[in-house]
This record gives C-alpha cells, structure tokens and sequence, in this order.
C-alpha cells in the first residue's frame, strides 16, 4: 500500500505495506474473525468529500489486516500508521492555524514513529505569543480530530505532555515552555522529550523549542536523579496499573519487562549518554538500542534481545488493539491466537524475566522509604532543621523530593559532626542553599551520592561563609564544581558575560576548597591569577571580533605579580605596539564596561586603573614605546616601583626593567618612598591590619620593590617572592610574608567582608585560628612575633629606613 497524503508543502509519500486490496477474500476473512473491527470497518462506503475518515479508516484496515496474518513486520507497521497520523495531523493543523506563528509536536510513539493502532497520539502545541485566534483554532483542531462521525473519530488526543500538565494552558507560549521545563522539569519529562518531534508550524518556534528541549533533555553531565526517579516510577507503575489477575492476562506495556521497561531503560541511557554522544539523539527506540549496542554503552547480546522483545510485544500490543480498535495493552492468556502469536506467547514469561534482569542492571528497585528524623540533639538545630523542611518543594514529585531531602539532612549533618565545623552556621548556610535551589532533590542526591562532594560542601559550609555565600547565590555552579571545568560559549556574547562570572566564582570555589584544606597559599595565588588571565584574554579576544585590533592589557598590581586572592580588583592598563587607533579606544572602553558592569553574579571583576601613566587624567590605552619613554624620563618614583610588578597578558613577554632603570634612586627618591611608606601604614587599637600594619604585607612589598629598584637587580619573575628571592638576608622575610598572605587570604575565607583587618578579640578571630588549625591565642601570639620580626629585619635592610637623609632630618 503506497499511501500519498496532500500537504501544503507537497504530496508525501509513506512506508509501504501490502494494500488491503492484495488480500484475498479468504485471507480478509482470516483476519476478521480475529477483528470484529475490522468487520466493522470493511462495511463503510465513504462520501465524496470525507478525505480525512476515508484515509485513517484504510490505513488503519491495511495494518490491522498485515499484523492480524502476519504479512507484515511490526516495525513496519507502526512506522506506516505513525506516518499516517502524522500527515492527518500536519494537514489539519495547517488547516486550523494557516500561516500562525504555532507550531505542532509529536511526542510518545507518535514522535518516535513507533505508534500503536488504537493509540492517543500525545502532542503539544507552542505559540509565540497568546492570542484569541489561536484558542479558536486550537477548539477546530481538537473538534475534527476527535469528534464522533458515523465513520468513527480520527484520533484521541492526548494534551497532557504540556507544560504543567492537565492544569497548565493548552497553548502554552515559547516564554512559558521554556520557563517551565527550565525551572520545574522533571526526569520523566526529559525522557518525554527524547521522543519530541517536530510535526509542522512556524519555523522560528520549532527551531527555539527543539534547541531548549535538546539542552534540557540532554546534558553533559549525568544528573544523580535519573536513575532514581525511574526506580520509583518502576514501582509506581507496577503498582498502579496491574493487572487484578495476573494468572489470566498478560500486561504487555506496563508489566514487568514489559514495553514500558523497554522504553524507560533505553531512553534513560539515551538522556545519560546523549549529552556527550549525539549519535544517541533520536527519536526511535529501536533505533537508539541499535546505537546503544554499536557505542558499546549496551551489551550487543542485550540490545539484541530487547529490540526483538520490544517489537514482539508491540506486535501482539497491535493485534490485541486490531481486535475492537481500543486502547488497551492486556492479553488474554485464553484468547484464541493466531500461530504466530502463540509462538511468542509460548516464550512470553522467560522474556519478560530476561528483560526485567537487563532492565534492574541500571535502574534495581525502588528505593525504601527513608526515616523522617534526623538526630540532632540541640533545640537550636533542630529549629533550623524544622525551617529546612518548611521551604516549600516546587515539585509535582514532593514525596521523592522529601525523601531525597531527608535523606542528605541526615548524612550531611553527621557529615558536620565528623568535621568538627560550625554546624549552626553550616545548617544557616545550608538553608541558603535550599532556598536558591528551590528544594530540587537533584542537588540532594548528588550530594548523598558523591561522598567526596558532600565532604567538601559541608566542609565549605561548616567553615567558609565566604565561599558558602557564592554557592548559594549560584547553585547551578555545583555541576562545574563536580567536574572542575566549564565550557564557553563562543559567539555569544551576552551568554559568554556570564559564564565568565561563573568561571570566576567557580575558581575561588575550587582553590577555596583546596585552600582550605591544604592552606598553599603559592599555588592559590597563581590559580586565582591563571583564571583572571584566561578571562580577561577570554573577553578580550571575543571583543576583538567586533573592534580589530593588536591592543594588549598590561597586569598590574597583585595580578601583575601573579598574586591575586579573593576579592582582589584588577591592576592593569592597555598597550599596543604602534600609536593608539580609534578601534583601540572604543575595544578598551568596551572591555572596561563588560568586565565591571553588574550581573546576576556580580561584576566579572573589579578593576583599578590609576597606574596609568599621569595617573587618572592620563590615557588608559598608550603605546610601549611612548610608556617606556615616560617610565625612562617622567615616571615619578612609585609608579617606577610600580611598574616592577607589570607583564603582559599575551604575546612575547616584554622588559621593561631596563626603562625602570635608566635613572637611580636618589636619596630624595628614597625619603619620597619612605614618606608614601609611612602615609600607608595603619594602626588599630583592637584589631591587626594584616596589610597595612608596619611589619605587615606591604610593608614586606614595598621594601622588596625599593630594594629592586635602588639596586637595580634583575629579578625572575614579577611577584614580591620573586624579588625577595635575589635579595640577601631575606629568607625570613619569604617565610614570613608567605605566612601572612596565608593568615590574610583565610581570613577572607572565613567572613562575609572583605579586608586584611582581623579583630583580635572577635569571634571571627576564632574562625579564623580554627580554620588554621590552631587557638585564638596562639595565633594573636604567632602574629606579633611575626610583626615584630619583620621589622627588625626592615630596619636593618630598608634602603627607605636607612636612608641618611631621613637620620639627618
């Protein structure tokens, strides 16, 4: 049967399956003593002008007939009836809508083009935007699908796969799809979407729709809930649709090792892997298990079985449909067969237990039900637990939710216990947390899940309110967190902001972890400024397609010296080889507006330009040779020890210690220095600038740079380690600063402010000891013989401080 449906488009022509004018007379008889449907059917005599009833009723005859006797593979079948439905479908939707911004999809076996004869067909409709038009058309479109006729009705419609269900809009628009599947979609929603299909419609809203559901269905990452869900929905579906006498009929679908079974255990693997494997996209369960078996994720042996099981039941789930054209999926065991049929059925049990063994490999049981307390033995615990379980779950899966909540409650909490951090302010930090995740049990069962993620967040929780902050301000970080990495989108510029915000949070997520437990204060500082460079190039590279140009930034400051902690700003000023263009300006200001402009997270970073030469009324974008000149002749004496720290981002590296050379430090120069010195250092009667205090970081850093300076020694790199490193009888100075920036950098770890202050006599101060692994008063101890050190030893060796110009006056 060579079936040709019109479309506006064009004719579109069919899988081929014997018309039922091949058959015999006796052989239509054969198959209508197993169809009193078909009996029914082959007395109709169609009107003129009944296209629609005609085709569908034919069809429909020709497939039921070829399942009935055997004349036809139930592959080819299914795919034949599907085409059918889906022509009648497009030309009475174009029909309703004409040329409406609307689009229509196929979902079930209708997407997969694996339908069943007596079917629903599952579909959903997406509009741009509401209008009253479309709701009349939509009332057409459903009335000539589904209205009882003397020739029957078409199609059952099933509207259910919307978003929101039964009470969400039967037209919903593209915002609100997106917004839906975006915040609430769940597993079985994304397993929905394997099979959605584009039917016909307003290109633009196809091409939107499609490229959301892909994103939502597919993910790089494995999501920890999947599995999960499915168990439950395994036993959910066992319980809610077996059969009242399992000894007389066999469940075809919904039965253990069933269609169903088939169905949720390939298209989880497909969800799964698909994110990494395209190949694993589509739409046809027989084909994906022929993938799934070729990309080696399945067994060969299993995939083989379950695809020849999947299409037996299909084809007796065809012939027990044929009989009175309805929907149902249960075989009578005493209903008389034909041989075909009773070949299979004589296997029908071992295969049902053969696919139920492949099917628990991935997805086992379903889970038992959790214990709903959770042993904390404190009031005040115990009330921020009770708030924890009060947020209100924004799921239509609450029970899951719950138990998977529980759950995670009750292993994080020991989790804490076995930590030894502040539980109080981790279960505050953990209620945050919740909040901004919405309660989704996604999070939860990660966590229960990867023991090691669950050891590092309670440990960021019980002891970072810093780092506990960024993560439940942007829980969505978690997944990047798991896997260390983050892919940029390039070529979109206002996606590519963003995730560079999320690149910079995430790497003081990651090397505050490390940071916390291992306190290299080396390898922070050089991750945290490895991140700034490949942001900023990042950015700046991006922002180079729309303005050409050779320009390059010269990191300044703690970023220039490779030094960056957090909350550090950025230090930097713009060069290019030649004179400054037009299209340089214009690439500067924009990058200068994009990394600081505010986002969802915060700005990318902040900045600091007053190095530029001349300082704030001097230009921010200048040529190497017209700085080198200034640094050579004009450049007052701190901006020369400034620029000590400078390199460029990217390109050849570039000396500009020579420029800084040229002229040597007069004794005016040193009492400058020591004036500018001593107009920095800060003093606190109940507190310790860790920067600003003398003997303290700067006091090391500025030292270190005069030092370079005055004596004009070339150093290895541009970080005040490094110039320590070539000056003699500095190693407890090394020592000492490195011990600082630790102390400084923790502390930023364990407040919510920013600053090198830390308060002796506060409870911050005792976070922070114990963050060091050590008491309060050994550390307030540690900190003033280490001041007291450093000065000693500055006095001695500070050109600034021994300058005899400064002892004359």
């Amino acid at each position: 049967m060579r079936t040709i449906i019109t479309n506006p488009s064009g004719p579109i022509t069919l899988t081929e399956i014997k018309a039922l004018s091949s058959y015999s007379a006796s052989e239509l008889a054969e198959a209508a003593a197993y169809s009193p449907a078909l009996s029914h059917y082959l007395g109709f005599h169609f009107p003129a002008g009944e296209v629609l009833h005609k085709t569908r009723t034919e069809a429909w005859m020709a497939a039921a007939v070829g399942t009935v006797l055997n004349s036809e593979p139930p592959e080819r079948i299914c795919a034949f009836w599907s085409e059918i439905a889906q022509a009648l479908l497009r030309d009475t939707f174009t029909e309703c809508f004409k040329e409406s911004p609307v689009a229509l999809f196929a979902l079930g076996k209708l997407g997969s083009s694996e339908l069943n004869l007596s079917s629903d067909v599952d579909v959903l409709i997406v509009t741009q935007e509401e209008a009253p038009e479309h709701l009349k058309a939509l009332r057409r479109f459903q009335k000539i699908l589904s209205e009882k006729t003397p020739f029957g009705f078409l199609f059952r419609v099933d509207f259910d796969l919307r978003p929101g269900g039964r009470q969400g809009p039967l037209l919903p628009t593209l915002d609100q799809f997106i917004d839906y599947y975006g915040n609430y979609g769940e597993t079985w929603e994304r397993l929905a979407f394997v099979r959605l299909l584009r039917l016909a419609g307003s290109a633009d809203v196809v091409s939107q729709a499609l490229a959301f559901a892909k994103k939502f269905t597919y993910r790089r990452h494995l999501d920890y809930t999947l599995l999960d869900d499915l168990k439950t929905l395994r036993g959910k579906i066992r319980q809610h649709h077996a059969p009242g006498d399992k000894d007389r009929v066999w469940d075809l679908k919904m039965g253990r090792g069933g269609i169903r079974d088939v169905e949720l255990f390939t298209h989880a693997l497909q969800v799964v892997h698909g994110g990494k494997d395209s190949r694993l996209q589509v739409n046809s369960t027989g084909k994906a298990l022929d993938i799934l078996a070729s990309t080696r994720v399945l067994p060969a042996e299993d995939a083989d079985f379950l695809k020849s099981h999947y299409w037996r039941l299909r084809q007796l789930e065809n012939f027990v449909q044929a009989r009175n054209d309805e929907q149902t999926h249960l075989l009578d065991k005493a209903l008389a067969l034909p041989p075909w049929a009773l070949e299979i059925t004589s296997h029908l049990e071992a295969a049902f237990e053969h696919c139920d063994g492949i099917v628990k490999t991935l997805l086992g049981s379903a889970p038992e039900k959790l214990p709903s307390a959770v042993p904390f033995q404190s009031p005040g615990l115990k009330d921020v637990w009770n708030e924890i379980l009060q947020i209100e779950v924004l799921s239509r899966n609450k029970e899951r939710d719950e138990q998977a909540r529980l759950q995670f409650l009750h292993d994080f909490h020991h989790t804490l216990l076995k930590q030894q951090g502040d539980v109080a302010k981790a279960l505050q930090h953990l209620k945050e947390f919740i909040k901004s995740t919405r309660a989704k049990a996604s999070f939860f069962t990660l966590l229960v899940r990867n023991k090691n993620l669950m050891d590092e967040i309670a440990w960021l929780f019980g002891h970072s309110p810093y780092l506990s902050q960024i993560l439940s301000s942007r829980p969505e970080l978690i997944d990047s967190y798991v896997y260390r990495s983050q892919e940029l989108s390039k070529g979109d510029l206002a996606l590519l902001l963003e995730q560079l915000v999320e690149k910079r949070l995430l790497g003081e997520l990651i090397n505050g972890s490390h940071f916390l437990e291992d306190r290299n204060i080396e390898v922070l500082q050089n991750n945290l400024s490895t991140t700034a460079d490949e942001i900023a190039l990042t950015l700046l590279t991006e922002l180079k397609k729309e303005f050409p140009s050779s320009l390059d930034i010269l990191c300044l400051g703690k970023w220039g010296g490779r030094e960056l902690g957090f909350r550090s700003d950025l230090d930097f000023i713009f060069v290019s080889p030649q004179e400054p263009q037009d299209n340089d300006s214009k690439l500067a200001r924009r990058f200068i507006n994009r990394l600081t402009e505010s986002r969802r997270g915060g700005s990318i970073y902040a900045i600091d330009m007053r190095l530029r030469p001349s300082g704030k009324a001097g230009p921010f974008v200048i040529s190497e040779s017209q700085l080198l000149d200034y640094l050579a002749a004009e450049a007052e004496v701190w901006e020369r020890q400034a620029y000590l720290k400078a390199r460029k981002l990217s390109g050849a590296p570039w000396d500009l210690q020579s420029s800084l050379f040229q002229r040597a430090l007069s004794p005016a120069d040193l009492q400058e220095l020591e004036r500018i010195r001593r107009e920095l250092i800060r003093f606190f009667g109940d507190a310790i600038d860790l920067k600003y205090v003398e003997g303290g970081i700067l006091d090391i850093e500025l030292f270190a740079q005069a030092e370079i300076l005055h004596k004009t020694l070339q150093s290895p790199g541009t970080s005040t380690l490094d110039f320590l490193s070539v000056l003699p009888q500095s190693g407890a100075l090394q020592k000492n600063y490195l011990r600082l920036r630790q102390i400084e950098q923790m502390s930023q770890l364990v407040s919510t402010e920013g600053g090198a202050k830390v308060q002796i006599n506060h409870e911050s101060f005792q976070h922070l000891a114990k963050a060091l692994q050590t008491t309060s008063e050994a550390l307030n101890t540690e900190l003033k013989a280490l001041l007291t050190e450093n000065i000693h030893i500055l006095n001695q060796l500070d050109p600034r401080r021994g300058s005899k110009i400064l002892k004359s006056n």
